[in-house]
């Protein structure tokens, strides 16, 4: 059911439709009990008639609702309003990143911004075990100063597994499609974990954000096809085109950490949304980069990048320096009786090592 702007819907003044997707439709709306606006989420009745549904949404809604976090959206309550199921969340005036990227791909300053506040929603996200399973570029909302924030985390539990993988994706990736005919929607976003119905844990969502990755960077999505089963098949099956090709000024270092989030195998994956955007912080302007005695960084089109390998191998210099003073130590005259060689001073006026029969304390 669709509200015309100016009716009401409880206390609450609807001001215009500001969305729609498979968890139902959103509009701007004012408060006038709190003099704010805010966005409803009207739940489809299909979902807010099942008893159970009913009752896991309200949890989870409360669960994101103890997320206080500045990249997520802010969800203030779950209400019961003319016998509709609504969601009270805080309006975000700003675009989709859907919209915000372009045919080529963003530049890389921009794209690294915008990651890694996606990265850190999603730290905070998982750290409370609330998984989102349906990030997608229409599920992140940019503001006008570049401010990030994710929608709908955690809603997509609320559809069984088997429905998930299969008329749930059938209907969103339908609803998506382009003129061309090409799907942008749920299933082109999905892990491979995920297409096949298995059980998920919080790495389902980097597969997804490495897919948002590489949209970011190109303008294209890795995994494409005509329908919803060659979608799902070209994410268990496929290796995407190498973004080298696609955008020629990215650094090694980006492309490898998106190719790690695409793997297959979750457990080549990254293990957390932290060590992502730890990986993603050493991309940053080459301007602003400190260069210090701990380590070195160096500069690629234009962008500052500190490679792991560079710091493994700092690492294993200190310990070869580590272990040289040390065979050097054991190694000197007297080491094994537990002495210590002294420098004394000879008739002749020059310094040389003689071992003393003083005890090391």
């Amino acid at each position: 059911m669709r509200f015309d702007p100016g009716s009401s819907l409880g206390p609450y003044e609807l001001r215009g439709i500001v969305g729609a997707g498979g968890m139902g439709e959103v509009y701007r709306a004012f408060d006038p009990r709190l003099n704010r606006d805010v966005a409803l989420k009207i739940v489809p009745d299909d979902l807010a008639a099942d008893p159970r549904r009913r009752e896991r949404l309200r949890r989870e809604a409360q669960a994101i609702a103890a997320l206080t976090h500045p990249h997520i959206v802010t969800i203030h309550s779950a209400e019961d309003i003319d016998a509709h199921l609504v969601l009270v969340m805080e309006l975000v005036e700003g675009r989709t990143l859907a919209e915000v990227i372009p045919s080529g791909g963003m530049p890389l300053p921009r794209l690294v911004k915008i990651a890694v506040q996606i990265a850190d929603a999603l730290g905070a996200a998982h750290d409370r075990g609330i998984i989102h399973r349906d990030l997608k570029p229409r599920n992140v909302m940019v503001t006008g100063d570049g401010r990030v924030k994710v929608l709908d985390f955690g809603l997509a539990k609320l559809r069984d597994p088997i429905e998930s993988a299969a008329s749930r994706h059938e209907t969103e990736s339908l609803w998506e499609l382009t003129g061309e005919g090409k799907i942008v929607g749920t299933a082109a976003y999905m892990s491979p974990e995920q297409a096949e119905g298995r059980p998920l844990d919080h790495r389902t969502d980097l597969f997804s954000l490495g897919i948002v990755l590489y949209e970011m960077a190109s303008g294209e999505k890795p995994f494409r096809g005509e329908s919803v089963v060659s979608v799902l098949s070209s994410i268990l099956r496929d290796v995407p085109r190498p973004l080298a090709e696609l955008n020629p000024r990215l650094p090694r270092e980006f492309t490898r950490i998106v190719r790690r989030c695409l793997a297959k195998d979750p457990d080549e994956r990254y293990q957390s949304a932290k060590d992502l955007r730890l990986d993603l912080d050493d991309l940053r302007p080459g301007a602003d980069v400190q260069r210090t005695d701990a380590g070195r960084a160096f500069a690629v089109f234009g962008y500052a990048v500190a490679p792991r390998a560079d710091r493994r191998r700092r690492r294993r210099r200190g310990d070869r320096r580590r272990i040289g003073r040390l065979v050097r130590l054991v190694s000197r005259p007297g080491a094994a009786a537990g002495v210590r060689p002294r420098r004394v001073r000879t008739r002749d006026g020059r310094s040389r090592r003689r071992v003393r029969a003083r005890r090391v304390p």
